[in-house]
């Protein structure tokens, strides 16, 4: 052997992903000079540069060489200590290998991550999440884990509660999620959390998740109740505003020209009046119900006296007996305060039965409209009453006129509801049948 080698120290500790560098001191201890080619061996070679790599030296002279290490922050990095080696060759005589070694100390690194393979999940109230341990450090990890609910709305247990993961290593875990309260209604509910893996002495990995809580009564729900009951009043504003009314019409009609099964006749009464005394004129509304004879008594002053009308039902018939149809629309325009009358005499051999009698009040005057047979009365409105342009009187048993009877519409005006005259018609309907 002409040479030796001597680290400067016994050993030097390294941070992976730092740098630190030794000295080496290369003797040529012989009489000639000679070339060394130097060459990094052993776990760490790969990690280590020489600064020069070939030294020549003359005989009795030395060199310093700058070993440097720089070992990679990787988890395959191994903590501890690890020898470092130098082989220094002769150029002349290749097999005389002088070889130098030390000690470096490879310090440890925590790198821990926690990957959510999901990180968000809806659910009513329950949920499970998946997620990897990553241990990305050169020591072993041992963590135990942690659900972080600020709100304090979540509960969870982890499967398992706490793993150990090597260097480079990964681990599976299970969280299975519970809301704490259920959400009813009010559309869905997001509540953040985290998730944290720590091991004392060393850095909490951590991880945020979301957890979407749907209500137990979805918002679509609620919109089609609103809608069935919008829908049920609708058509329960269309059965009374419409149809009933429509039907209710339909049955008087029916009732109205079904001929009724028996005659009955009222024998006329003339009543007996005191000379001196004047007696009021008692009349119904000018309303009917259906299914109801509407009823008129009028006692007339003595110096008038006259025969209440008759009142009898249609006899069933058919062909001629039955009549004609008869409809006229009587007239009446009367100053304020003042009183008119139209007549309309019923021709010879036949008599009218009147059926309907529709009043039309088209610019709501005020007063009193009346039917008289022979100045009695048949039937009396107070104007003030008839909101509606035309007041329908429909009678179950028809008024008889008998033939070359009177019938009258007589108006009293009190005021006109627009200026100029009370301007009232009469519609009378029914039959004309020949005796």
């Amino acid at each position: 052997m002409v040479a030796q080698a001597q680290f400067s120290t016994a050993g030097i500790a390294v941070q992976p992903g730092d740098t630190e560098t030794i000295s080496l001191s290369l003797f040529n201890i012989g009489n000639h000079t000679e070339t060394y080619t130097l060459v990094p061996a052993g776990l760490l070679a790969g990690w280590v540069r020489l600064d020069p790599p070939t030294v020549t030296l003359f005989g009795g002279t030395s060199q310093v060489i700058q070993v440097t290490v720089r070992p990679p922050r990787l988890s395959s990095t191994p903590a501890g200590p690890a020898p470092l080696t130098i082989r220094i060759i002769p150029l002349e005589d290749p097999d005389d290998v002088i070889i130098a070694e030390t000690t470096v100390i490879m310090g440890a690194f925590d790198d821990r991550q926690i990957l959510l393979l999901q990180p968000v999940a809806s659910s009513r109230r329950r949920a499970v999440f998946e997620f990897l341990v990553e241990n990305q450090g050169n020591s072993q990890a041992n963590c135990r884990l942690h659900l972080i609910d600020t709100s304090q709305r979540l509960d969870g247990d982890f499967d398992p509660a706490a793993v150990g993961v090597e260097p480079g290593g990964t681990s599976l875990v299970r969280l299975r999620m519970k809301a704490v309260h259920r959400q009813w209604s009010g559309g869905s509910r997001t509540i953040p959390f985290s998730i944290e893996a720590d091991q004392q002495g060393f850095p909490t990995a951590t991880a945020s998740a979301t957890f979407v809580q749907s209500s137990i009564v979805p918002d679509r729900v609620g919109r089609r109740a609103i809608g069935l009951i919008l829908l049920a009043a609708a058509l329960v504003a269309a059965w009374f505003g419409l149809i009933r009314p429509a039907t209710r019409r339909a049955a008087q009609d029916a009732v109205r020209h079904t001929p009724d099964a028996t005659v009955v006749v009222t024998t006329p009464v003339r009543p007996t009046v005191p000379a001196t005394t004047t007696a009021p004129v008692v009349t119904t509304p000018g309303t009917t119900i259906p299914g109801q004879t509407t009823t008129t008594v009028a006692v007339p002053t003595p110096t008038q006296p006259t025969e209440p009308p008759v009142v009898a039902p249609v006899t069933p018939a058919s062909g001629a007996d039955s009549g004609t149809l008869f409809s006229k629309r009587i007239e009446l325009d009367v100053d304020p305060g003042a009183s008119g009358q139209t007549p309309y005499q019923v021709p010879a051999g036949q008599e009218l039965r009147v059926t309907d009698f529709v009043i039309q009040n088209t610019k709501r005057d005020t007063g009193l409209a009346t039917v008289l047979q022979n100045d009695a009365v048949v039937f009396r409105w107070d104007l003030n009453r008839v909101t509606d342009n035309n007041d329908v009187v429909q009678l179950i048993s028809p008024i008889v006129f008998p033939a070359g009877s009177t019938l009258v519409f007589k108006l009293d005006c009190t005021a006109p509801g627009a200026p100029g005259q009370c301007s009232e018609g009469l519609l009378v309907s029914g039959h004309l049948v020949s005796v």
